[in-house]
């Protein structure tokens, strides 16, 4: 009776430390980098933001010409 009492113990040290080294390696895994846009993308979005920029710079040009 006391070998088998032994060995459940040892068995629930050994679930709790499984359970510890699961969440100590979930809290430290790496985690993939966000998906970055590629360079020809990045140019796209540089020229779009560029002439919205011009655009807007216009329109307030305009209207102020007419004030």
């Amino acid at each position: 009776m006391q070998a088998l009492r032994h060995e459940i113990e040892n068995y629930s040290w050994e679930v709790i430390q499984n359970m510890i080294e699961k969440e100590i390696s979930a809290a430290f895994k790496i985690k993939e980098p966000p998906n970055m846009p590629t360079k020809k993308e990045i140019k796209q979005i540089i020229k779009k933001t560029v002439r919205e920029q011009r655009k807007n710079n216009e329109n307030t040009e305009k209207n102020s010409e007419r004030s």
